[in-house]
């Protein structure tokens, strides 16, 4: 009960946010937190769930950033058929890279996934007949579409994207919280503890490893589009390295399999680097630290802090105090 009203609370928080505060520039890093979060959490169904250290990420927002961007500003496909367009795309390149990745150990396999990205990359920056190389696909219209009653709803300003990755950031946390507690997640979590066990009780670990490959890639080309049509550019530096290096502090730091955790993370870790942009020389230094502290002091992420955290206050909160000022025994 407590956790659903804290969840029930802080999603309407989100919902009032930019109806209080106004501050273009604290929007603007809220919009870009919640980018990041529907990544993180598309991110954590393979690495998290099932256990599987993909760097490949990052492609597939980047593949659906290009889809969507190519798509509304050189055919005539409207934005929801460019949205599923990017998403499948994405899931098939995802498909297509875990078919020979997943034969790969473990290790092999996250520098395999990182060799595909990194070709990707290159990819996107050469093909300049098709996505414009290292000029970017620019000029990319925001979303927008008609409400019953003849407004219009739109991304061009601050407060429709808002609302819009917010509705984005939340189904798929919805997505992922189904999957994780259905017997495709029990699946999941018996490969990640042991997969030889796993498939000597009869579970298919490749299949069930493609499958969240090849969904959490769809749900980043999803991010990407609406990347796309928010920042209205796309440039190959969307599929680089800085990406994965903050989606792998997000997912481990927030705590892997832990959607709570992963999702404060990525808040946290998306309002951060800006609010030490006020010491510029000093910004990596202390966000090296801050990082550090977490790793010693947090090695179960917040995900373990919170959890820590409620097991203290329903310890105290559960048990009557003695005259002595001492905990009475159980």
């Amino acid at each position: 009960m407590r956790s659903r009203l804290s969840a029930i609370a802080s999603v309407a928080v989100a919902i009032c946010f930019p109806l209080v505060v106004t501050t273009p520039y604290i929007v603007r890093v809220l919009i870009l937190a919640g980018i990041f979060m529907v990544l993180a959490l598309s991110y954590d169904m393979i690495v998290g769930q099932v256990g599987s250290l993909s760097l490949a990420h990052p492609a597939f927002f980047g593949v659906g950033a290009y889809t969507v961007g190519l798509l509304v500003t050189k055919t005539s496909v409207g934005f929801f058929a460019a949205f599923l367009a990017g998403a499948a795309l994405a899931g098939l390149v995802a498909i297509l890279v875990g078919i020979p990745s997943f034969r790969l150990h473990e290790r092999s396999f996250a520098i395999g996934t990182l060799g595909i990205a990194l070709v990707l990359q290159l990819v996107a920056n050469n093909w300049m007949a098709l996505t414009n190389g290292p000029l970017c696909v620019a000029a990319i219209p925001p979303l927008a579409f008609t409400l019953p009653g003849g407004a219009t709803f739109t991304t061009a300003n601050l407060t429709g994207a808002y609302y819009s990755i917010l509705v984005l950031a939340l189904g798929t946390f919805i997505i992922c919280w189904v999957v994780s507690r259905s017997r495709v997640g029990r699946a999941f979590h018996a490969i990640r503890e042991n997969e030889l066990l796993a498939e000597a009780q009869g579970i298919n670990a490749l299949f069930y490893k493609m499958f969240a490959f090849s969904l959490g890639a769809a749900i980043a080309g999803v991010a990407g589009g609406f990347y796309a049509m928010w920042a209205r550019v796309v440039c190959p530096a969307l599929m680089g390295l800085p990406y994965t290096i903050t989606l792998l502090i997000i997912v481990f730091l927030g705590g892997r399999g832990s959607l709570r955790g992963i999702a404060l993370a990525a808040i946290l870790f998306t309002i951060l680097p800006e609010v030490l942009r006020i010491g510029e020389f000093a910004r990596l230094v202390i966000y090296g630290v801050v990082l550090l502290v977490f790793v010693v002091n947090v090695p179960q992420g917040l995900e373990g802090a919170i959890a820590g955290i409620g097991r203290l206050t329903s310890r105290h909160g559960g048990h009557p105090r003695q005259g002595n000022g001492t905990d009475a025994s159980p």
